[in-house]
């Protein structure tokens, strides 16, 4: 199975080029302290105040992790205690308050999904569905509260796509109609009967009973959704990778209540992670690529609308890295990823525009 990061970003490693820059609409960064040992950050999410980050502590490069949370205290990153202490990785955070913040991901050491809710004063497993093996790519709060997940698992001896709903202490297998997908990468809920997850393969919306594929998002493997971002039921955006004959490009959909349709990125060789709407517009995160012979290195890539279509502007402070996560908070616009120099460790990376 296809995780929604941290496959692709372990194999792109390699020697810096200069990447080329055609800044537009340009952010300004300021970078935040997280973290000086080996680590990467996934995901951000905030309400309400509060704001946290999630990714992985490196042990041995991106084969074996520990999970990894920071809270921002509104002056610095603060490193919370883990309750998993064998390889696991985080993948997806989402804030429900103050006392209620679920992460999921994957325990490696037994190949199962790994959900964990912070309580208000530390992190608790929650026990996962009873499935043998699996991963969780994506969490999310449903308007009424619920928390909703998706990943992959092996459901009565099949992998596939998978959706679950956590409620009254129980997980609650939303599947039906997803059989024949590989991946659910991401998770955009409006209410009870209306949500959409974007699959390894295409895009499926659930009417509160089963998913359906939409007919205008290739169900082939050729655009994959990485994330999804609700401003209502008839404006979301999606962030992705489109595999063309000329290698991987940046993929943006939009939904407008009736279609899905893609828009105008810049054509070059990279991928996009997440987006999120900053100032009522689109900004998505993920990392361009330069190569020199056979070696491939990435580099911190930001895209926002312009006049109906995403042009790059700047980003983080990095010369090599990755950015994962993106997240407004108010004012600000949060970004997670890593960063590194040339032949050393990935390190955790987060800034947020000043």
């Amino acid at each position: 199975m296809i995780l929604r990061k941290t496959v692709l970003i372990a194999a792109l490693t390699g020697v810096l080029m200069a990447p080329s820059l055609t800044a537009q609409a340009a952010l300004s960064w300021t970078v935040t302290p997280t973290k000086t040992t080996p680590s990467t950050l996934d995901d951000i999410d905030s309400k309400g105040g509060e704001t946290w980050a999630v990714g992985s502590d490196l042990i041995d490069s991106f084969s074996d992790s520990r999970p990894l949370a920071f809270r921002w205290s509104g002056t610095r990153w603060v490193e919370t205690p883990q309750p998993v202490r064998t390889n696991a990785t985080l993948n997806s955070v989402a804030v429900a308050n103050g006392n209620e913040v679920w992460a999921v991901g994957e325990d490696r050491a037994q190949n199962k999904p790994l959900a964990m809710r912070w309580t208000g004063t530390a992190w608790k497993v929650v026990p996962g569905p009873a499935v043998p093996t699996g991963s969780f790519s994506d969490v999310t709060i449903a308007p009424d509260g619920t928390p909703w997940v998706s990943g992959w698992a092996d459901v009565a001896g099949s992998e596939h796509a998978v959706v679950y709903r956590y409620a009254k202490g129980a997980w609650q297998p939303l599947t039906a109609g997803l059989e024949q997908s590989i991946n659910g990468n991401t998770l955009t809920v409006l209410s009870a009967t209306d949500a959409w997850v974007g699959l390894n393969g295409g895009m499926a919306h659930f009417d509160g009973k089963t998913w359906t594929l939409a007919t205008d998002v290739p169900a082939d493997g050729s655009q994959i959704p990485t994330n999804l971002v609700a401003a209502g039921p008839k404006d979301i955006w999606a962030s992705g990778v489109a595999h063309t004959s000329k290698g991987e490009r940046p993929l943006v959909l939009h939904y407008d209540g009736k279609a899905w349709k893609q828009v105008a990125t810049p054509q070059i060789f990279s991928q996009l992670y997440d987006i999120a709407l900053f100032n009522k517009k689109p900004v998505a995160v993920g990392e361009k690529f330069t190569t020199s012979g056979d070696l491939i290195t990435e580099h911190p890539f930001v895209l926002t609308l312009q006049n109906g279509k995403f042009v790059e502007t700047t980003s983080p402070a990095a010369k090599i890295g990755t950015l994962s996560g993106v997240e407004a908070v108010g004012t600000r616009l949060w970004t997670v990823g890593f960063h590194r120099q040339a032949t050393s460790d990935s390190t955790a990376l987060a800034a947020h525009t000043k």
